[in-house]
């Protein structure tokens, strides 16, 4: 890969619209994200806007709730926006996999990648090219980088709550953290 990480994970421009004291409409934020990650070999995030709670309470002006470190927890009944550079995932890593509590809608916007599913069965593996969709729904999976260039996904996940008749068959939801392990 040749480049600066700038080059190869252009920075988005982020705008988010609100009210003025007069309750006129306006740009409360209009500037390139943050990024998260070290770029080159790891992933990177660019959160766009999250909400604890759906439906969302609108007011006039809110914090940026992107500020700070990137937050790999779903909220427990909102959602998260996000975009999600994938460099090529080394040959010898291991795929992470895991399952979240959640529905998540990712579109490829650039390169390709490859949704494993509970197993290394290529037949369980799902490859998704620019400008497909998938509907991610608290399925086993792992994301895997097999090509020479970057993918790029626009993500929004969304709590869910898989119901009892799905978790007699799958077992309770695992505990995950944000360093990819899974615990008890």
């Amino acid at each position: 890969m040749s480049g600066s990480n700038h080059e190869l994970y252009p920075n988005l421009r982020r705008i988010v619209t609100g009210h003025a004291d007069d309750g006129r409409s306006i740009a409360l934020i209009d500037d390139l994200c943050v990024y998260h990650g070290e770029g080159g070999s790891s992933w990177r995030v660019q959160d766009i806007w999250e909400h604890d709670q759906v439906p969302v309470p609108i007011d006039a002006s809110e914090p940026d709730p992107t500020a700070g470190p990137v937050n790999f927890e779903l909220p427990e009944t909102g959602i998260r926006v996000r975009i999600t550079d994938i460099p090529p995932t080394p040959a010898d890593a291991k795929p992470f996999m895991h399952r979240t509590n959640s529905v998540d809608y990712l579109h490829v916007l650039e390169g390709e990648i490859v949704m494993q599913m509970d197993d290394d069965d290529p037949e369980h593996e799902i490859v998704l090219r620019k400008g497909d969709t998938i509907v991610q729904r608290a399925t086993n999976h792992a994301w895997v980088n097999r090509s020479d260039k970057h993918c790029r996904l626009f993500i929004v996940m969304v709590a869910g709550r898989i119901t009892p008749s799905l978790e007699d068959i799958i077992g309770k939801m695992p505990d995950w953290d944000p360093d990819h392990e899974r615990a008890g």
